[in-house]
């Protein structure tokens, strides 16, 4: 029985690249039969590699790792949403009790000191202006 996926997955990409072929077709000025017979060619090529390549794939056993990362990334986006979650929650009781600059302030704390961790550990450091090296031509001497 045929898949729906493989089969949906071909015809995407089949209709991608008879689009490409169309465009492609049109603004060379080539006539309309021979730009829709390319299209339907490489609608035909292009399904059937790629449903040949997801057959493979699956078959040689490769799916195991896409729904085992699929599992983690689920995992992952609800410890996310619990953490909002949390998160909304402290905000709204720290806007009863006015303590909402205090922790804005901690906030910013820490995002300076987490600043300074990622320059000191080899992160990530934007550019400044003053640490660019500038060029000069010939002819602004």
């Amino acid at each position: 029985m045929i898949d729906v996926f493989k089969l949906g997955a071909a015809s995407v990409c089949g209709a991608i690249a008879a689009l490409t072929a169309i465009v492609a077709g049109l603004l060379s000025d080539a006539r309309l039969q021979i730009v829709l017979g390319r299209a339907f060619c490489s609608f035909i090529v292009s399904g059937l590699v790629v449903y040949i390549a997801v057959f493979l794939f699956d078959r040689l056993g490769y799916a195991s790792i896409i729904h085992e990362f699929e599992e983690t990334w689920k995992e992952g986006m609800e410890k996310e949403e619990a953490g909002d979650a949390d998160n909304q929650t402290k905000s709204e009781e720290s806007e009863g009790s006015g303590e909402l600059e205090e922790s804005e302030e901690n906030e910013a704390a820490e995002g300076s000191q987490e600043e300074f961790d990622s320059q000191e550990n080899g992160g990530f450091t934007p550019l400044q202006a003053d640490e660019l090296r500038h060029v000069a031509t010939d002819q602004e001497e």
